[in-house]
């Protein structure tokens, strides 16, 4: 289950910065996205519009873990405003299907959609 509050920070403008790791025999590999790209499904799922991604997409069919952070510096966080996540969880690519048709609904470009399935989550700021 996803945190009410990633889900407030997901949605939180402005539009901040994510970043996403994944890891392969050659090392960890990092892109990163929007928050406002990012749409949570089924209180369990995050799913983000991929455009390039490509060694992201070879990262996960070596390995399926996946790390995402994101924060806001204008959003209320433990102590003083500013917060921030880090999530972990399984991911992969799909080029088709629901997930990847809620993804191009929006974002017409997306040649793919990163679903996430989340399995830990926490707030770090």
């Amino acid at each position: 289950m996803i945190d009410d509050k990633l889900i407030e920070l997901i949605n939180f403008p402005p539009d901040s910065a994510a970043s996403i790791v994944t890891n392969s025999k050659e090392g960890s590999h990092v892109v990163n996205t929007w928050n406002s790209y990012i749409k949570v499904v089924d209180n369990k799922y995050l799913l983000i519009p991929v455009g390039r991604m490509k060694q992201t997409e070879k990262n996960l069919l070596e390995d399926k873990r996946i790390l995402l952070t994101i924060s806001n510096r204008e959003m209320m966080g433990l102590s003083y405003k500013g917060t921030g996540f880090l999530v972990k969880g399984d991911g992969h690519i799909a080029t088709s299907g629901a997930h990847y048709e809620t993804i191009k609904q929006s974002f017409g470009w997306a040649r793919g959609v990163l679903v996430i399935e989340v399995r830990e989550q926490q707030q770090t700021l």
